[in-house]
């Protein structure tokens, strides 16, 4: 079938006893095209459903949104058929019922697995299923991940919290201003989510700070946005130092990475066997601003002095623990990067 309303004209037709050749003449084509389009053997032209609803006073809008979901439920079963899911398959691969709950997306039909499907797409504002698994498309940029459906609502959630930000002009010396804003916050063990965002906006960048679905690994991301950066954090991370290091690693990002997160989000993941040079680079860079290199080579083998160096605490205990020098369950580990205050 190339359409799914002219079944419906055909029953109008017959219900008001208008004729087929009455009925083409009015609409200014042949019999034989109108037999086609009841049929459903070929599309219905703007035109035609303009010249339809003129002559029947069916709202075009109620003919063009019949098309458009008969077209649209015809994209959804090529996908489904090409990758051997069923419907009901497909839509929980996007956590559908986690997802209303978190991100307060509506379905119009919850009855209807189709209509889940279509709402799901329509709140990723695409309009195929492929966009979201398509090499080198603009959602992801060389993800590792295996759940690109939810990494793709976190990322489509983030990019409307910040549609509403008034971010100021953007220059690479505002990064050394924010490292600055960072380390004081994190010296006094303070973690003020709307402080922050005022902090970047004032310095020229996005920042959106916001729970994952369940399922992905992912940790954090960088695009640019019309020349202005953008960084989103997941609220995955529980402690001081972990979370200020997934800001700075972004950060780092944004310094060395702006032209490649042009193409596509930078994705940051939970991941401590990563091997891209990019997330490397940025890792080592976050771990720079955190306490210089030569500082931290100098002071990490007597670590129990730590009152007596004037660093972030939180961050030096970190670097010591990735570092594999103390365990995570050390007892500094614990007491100088002490879980968020969420009050």
């Amino acid at each position: 079938m190339m359409n799914k309303f002219g079944k419906e004209l055909g029953e109008f037709l017959e219900c008001k006893n208008i004729s087929i050749k009455e009925f083409a003449d009015r609409i200014n084509t042949t019999s034989k095209n109108l037999i086609d389009i009841i049929k459903g053997n070929i599309e219905l032209s703007q035109n035609m459903i303009y010249n339809i609803s003129f002559i029947t006073d069916i709202p075009v809008n109620y003919i063009e949104n019949v098309e458009k979901n008969y077209k649209m439920d015809k994209t959804i079963n090529l996908y489904l058929e090409e990758n051997n899911l069923t419907i009901r398959k497909y839509i929980n691969k996007f956590n559908y019922k986690e997802l209303s709950d978190k991100y307060h997306v509506v379905y119009r039909d919850c009855r209807n697995d189709y209509s889940i499907a279509k709402d799901i797409l329509k709140y990723l504002r695409i309009t195929n299923p492929n966009t979201l698994t398509k090499e080198n498309n603009v959602i992801f940029y060389k993800s590792k991940n295996d759940k690109p459906e939810l990494l793709a609502l976190w990322l489509e959630r983030c990019n409307r919290i910040i549609e509403n930000q008034k971010v100021e002009e953007y220059n690479k010396e505002n990064i050394n201003i924010l490292v600055k804003f960072i380390k004081s916050e994190a010296s006094t063990n303070s973690f003020n989510e709307e402080k922050l965002i005022k902090e970047f906006n004032k310095n020229g960048i996005f920042l959106a700070i916001e729970d994952d679905l369940k399922g992905t690994k992912v940790r954090g991301a960088f695009k640019v946005l019309n020349d202005k950066p953008a960084i989103f954090l997941t609220k995955k991370h529980k402690r001081y130092a972990d979370i200020y290091f997934a800001l700075l690693h972004e950060l780092a990002h944004c310094k060395s990475d702006f032209n490649r997160a042009k193409s596509g989000s930078i994705i940051a993941l939970n991941d401590e066997t990563e091997t891209e040079d990019y997330e490397i680079k940025a890792d080592k860079q976050a771990l720079n601003w955190m306490i210089d290199d030569k500082l931290y080579d100098n002071i990490k083998i007597n670590c129990n002095n730590i009152e007596n160096y004037n660093i972030v605490k939180s961050f030096f205990v970190y670097r010591l623990a990735k570092d594999k020098i103390i365990n995570y369950s050390n007892e500094l580990y614990q007491k100088y990067n002490p879980l968020i205050d969420k009050e």
